[in-house]
């Protein structure tokens, strides 16, 4: 099922509120993306099994549960194993599945390792053609019914506070996934 960016900001904007309150009190969006929260934690199951199966089709890499229940979506990684001779630059592989919509997203996320890790690079184009990229997209399509999200779609802007963004500066990939892409353990 394709969603427009219209209807989909139809949906979003009973997540995030359209005006800044002074007082800094959640207002009644805060309140439905938390009520949606404690539903959604409870029907997991199939969030479960699509972790199960990407561990199955990557056993050599690491996958993890990401998600924060701060954003608005679930969200897991594949991180590259870290093998003797592997290159100091690997990209990590980030899937999102909305809690809001049934829509979902992927991008990759690019880190050097040494003696810390430091964040290098944020790529929002989903990588349909690089496995883990193909096998997370047939996988998070066929377990949650969700449908992956345009690139164009989700950069539209948006009149809402996102977190930190300020209407406009926000856009449906924010309101829908996470405003903070970058940020993974």
């Amino acid at each position: 099922m394709s969603l427009s960016a219209s209807t989909l900001l139809g949906i979003v904007q009973d997540y995030w509120p359209s005006r800044e309150d002074e007082r800094q009190e959640p207002g009644p969006e805060a309140h439905r993306l938390q009520s949606l929260w404690n539903q959604k934690l409870q029907e997991r199951q199939s969030w479960d099994v699509l972790l199960d199966q990407m561990e199955a089709a990557f056993p050599h890499d690491t996958v993890a549960d990401i998600t924060a229940t701060l954003d608005a979506c679930f969200r897991c990684a594949v991180y590259p194993k870290n093998a003797p001779g592997a290159p100091a630059s690997r990209w990590v592989t980030v899937g999102c599945a909305s809690i809001i919509a049934p829509v979902f997203t992927m991008f990759r996320l690019q880190f050097e390792y040494g003696t810390e890790r430091i964040f290098r690079q944020l790529d929002r184009e989903p990588p349909l053609t690089t496995e883990p990229g193909r096998t997370l997209s047939r996988l998070m399509e066929s377990n949650l019914g969700a449908s992956l999200l345009p690139p164009a779609i989700a950069s539209v802007p948006v009149p809402l506070f996102v977190h930190r963004k300020e209407p406009f500066e926000a856009t449906l990939f924010d309101a829908l996934f996470t405003s903070t892409p970058e940020r993974i353990p």
